[in-house]
Formats: structure tokens, sequence, C-alpha cells
């Protein structure tokens, strides 16, 4: 499915979004196909593709061997250099930061030790990471913003504010508008698996897939389901909370006051404690290696037990949901999925068994580094989305940025 421009004067933001859309999907595309995929005029897609050069967002070249009336042939493609972002992964252990350029190259990656349950040295940690992602900035001097993943679920004591995989002590997210005040830049922030998720459709193996559910393996268990290319909500934002499903009767007990929730068996945070029966002790990711290296017992064991729960959680999720595929990435080390995977198959039967010749599960390509991926695209698709439920007035200042580069009067109307 290809988004679809409008004709009112009134919808020209939204059709220059389109527009770049379609470019960033396609890679490069010539102007022909743009307007074939659009159902713009040729000289509207003109007029919008000259403007979109002429901020810098798009390159062009010209097409050798096509002849045309009219406008010359020619392709486009994101200018890599048309503006930054930075993304902010937080765990309870770790924050992970990097800057990310417009086509989704890493720039500049930085890990540091922190204590989620101390804020204020936590907002003191990523004051320091953007700040630093900032001085790297491309010679556009554009950024667009900071984006900032973390666990979820948001606004459910029972579930957010207690136990090794949450944030114990964050009663609210009001440490993003200290951000914000003392960086200077717009902060935008997400559950994990929701930036994940996002990435994975903007840049990541999802491209193709108008619907796909992600799961995201870190500290903890995430999930989200994507529907025509947006992150499925729920009534209160938390759908499809995956981790918290009851999958093993009368199983461990876990800290959201269920028991046998799928998270107490398939994430790191499992598997640390599997191997060192410590709950409060987080393996890190050369430890985590080390034992695979030398084939530890207790990981084979962790292994076992863990595949048999994402083989149940696999046809639960088709069965209920019957997504395109299920994309797995987060901060789990690729090696450590694929052999979870491996260990899983053969998967249940499903609703899926014998449908197309997508595979069930596909691996990210941004394994362990996901979460930062995704968190750096969140500004780029809050402020060039091509989807009407984000052009909001919150997002007022990207129109005026983008008539300010123009050499134009800013309208308060137009929202890029």
């Amino acid at each position: 499915m290809v988004t679809r421009g409008a004709t009112q004067q009134s919808s020209a933001p939204l059709n220059r979004r389109v527009v770049l859309d379609v470019i960033r999907r396609q890679g490069e595309i010539s102007r022909k196909d743009i307007i074939d995929r659009v159902g713009l005029s040729p000289q509207t897609v003109a007029n919008i593709t000259q403007d979109l050069e002429a901020i810098g967002l798009i390159v062009s070249k010209r097409l050798r061997g096509e002849k045309a009336r009219g406008q010359p042939p020619m392709a486009f493609m994101l200018n890599p250099a048309g503006g930054d972002s930075i993304g902010i992964s937080l765990e309870p252990h770790r924050a992970y930061g990097a800057l990310v350029n417009l086509v989704g190259d890493v720039l500049l990656r930085r890990e540091i030790e922190i204590d989620v349950r101390d804020q204020r040295r936590t907002l003191a940690a990523m004051v320091a990471l953007v700040r630093e992602l900032a001085e790297r900035a491309s010679a556009s001097e554009r950024l667009w913003g900071v984006g900032v993943a973390m666990p979820g679920p948001f606004d459910v004591p029972a579930m957010s504010f207690v136990g090794p995989t949450a944030f114990e002590g964050w009663t609210d997210l009001s440490i993003f508008e200290d951000l914000e005040a003392a960086t200077g830049l717009p902060i935008y922030y997400n559950i994990d698996s929701v930036a994940g998720a996002i990435g994975e459709s903007l840049s990541g193996v999802a491209q193709g897939f108008e619907s796909f559910f992600y799961l995201h393996l870190g500290v903890g268990l995430g999930g989200t389901l994507m529907v025509d290319k947006a992150a499925y909500r729920g009534a209160r934002g938390n759908a499809t909370e995956i981790g918290h499903i009851p999958i093993v009767p009368g199983g461990k007990p876990c800290y959201c006051g269920a028991r046998g929730c799928l998270e107490r068996y398939v994430s790191l945070h499992s598997l640390s404690e599997a191997i060192t029966g410590d709950p409060d002790v987080e393996l890190s990711h050369p430890e985590l290696l080390a034992l695979l290296e030398r084939g530890d017992p207790r990981l084979d064991a962790w292994r076992a037990e863990a595949a048999a729960c994402l083989r149940a959680a696999v046809a639960i999720i088709e069965n209920m949901l019957d997504p395109e595929t299920i994309v797995i990435g987060g901060s789990a080390p690729r090696i450590l999925v694929e052999q979870l995977v491996a260990e899983a198959l053969p998967l249940a039967p499903s609703v899926r068994t014998d449908a197309s010749d997508t595979p069930r599960i596909i691996l990210s390509e941004w394994q362990e580094d996901s979460s930062i991926l995704g968190a750096a695209v969140l500004p780029i698709h809050e402020r060039l989305s091509p989807r009407l439920d984000v052009l909001t007035p919150v997002e007022e200042r990207a129109g005026i940025e983008v008539e300010r580069l123009l050499g134009r009067k800013p309208r308060r109307i137009n929202r890029f």
C-alpha cells in the first residue's frame, strides 16, 4: 500500500511528507515513478522535489538514455547529510546513545553505566550523551531531535515501577521535559519495542511489510504490532505487552504480580538470573558472549526452556494477530538470538503454517543496536511521517522550519 497525496492546497504539508516517504522507502526512484505512486500531478511532484532538494533533504541525478517532454528525467534519493538524529536507549543499568544520519548510518556510538533509580544522575548522563553526540552533527547543522527508547508499559504501576526489568521509582516521565530544557532540542520518547518496530518499518528488515509483529528481546521482553506502517497503541497506549502474557501455568513469580509470564523465561534478565542465581545481577554482553563461546551448560538449560516458551509465543501471536511476519530485535547478542530461534524450530502449527513464502521469523539486521536506532528514528518519524495522525500542532515548528529554509514567510497552517 502506498500513501496517496491530496489535491487540496491545504494538504501541501501532507503531500511533501508523502513524496519524501516514497523516496526514502524506494532508496532511489524516478520522478515518473513518484507520480505513479502518489497520484499527484507532474507539476506538483516537480515543485515538491524542487523544494525538498532546496532544503537538502534529497539529492537528484539525471537519468541517462531517457527522453521525455517537459521536466527532464530525474531520479531522487535521500541526502545522507540532510540532517542527523540522536537516539538513546535506556535500560535499568545502561544507557546507549548514537548519532544517526537521515539514511540510518551510525556516525557515533556511546555506552555508559547508569542506575535508573537515581533520576537526577540519569538525567545528567543523558544530557552529557546528547551534548557529546550533538557536537558531531553533520555539516548541515540540522539536528532533527532526540529520541529516547525505554522499557514499558507506561503508567501501569503494577508493571511499570517494580522489578529489575522496569524503571523502579519512575512515577512520572517529567525527566524528558527536563532533558528538553537542558539540551534545547525536541525530545521524543516511546516504549523500546515501539521505537524498534518503527525503526524496522522505516529503515530495517520490515520496510516491505504493511503489518508485522516486532518482538523486542532485551533485559525484558516487549512487543509491538505494526498495522499499515503504524504502531497499534490500544486504549491506553500499552497494547501487545507480550512479556506479561502468562505462558507457564503456575510458573515463576513475575514482578507484575502474576506467575509464569513470558518475560520470566525469554529475556536477558531471565538468562542472567539462570546463570548467577541472583535476580539483582545483569550480565554484560562480553560476559554473555564468553558463556556462549565455552558452551556453558547453564546457558544450554536456559535456552531449552526459553525456546519452548518462544515457540508457544509465536503461535499465540500468529493465531491472535495474523501478522505478515514476526521481526525479532532488541539488545540481545545476535548469536544468542540465532541459537534461541534455531532451538525453537520446528515452530508450532498456526494460521501461518501454510501461508506465503515469507519467513515466520525474521531477525533484525540491527540486532544489539535496534533499540538505539529505533530511538533515533523517532524524531524523523514524528516530523517527516506522511501519516495524518502525526500532523499535530506540536509539530508545527517543523513546518515553520521548512518555510524558513525555503526563504518564505512561515505560515501557521503549513506543518511539514
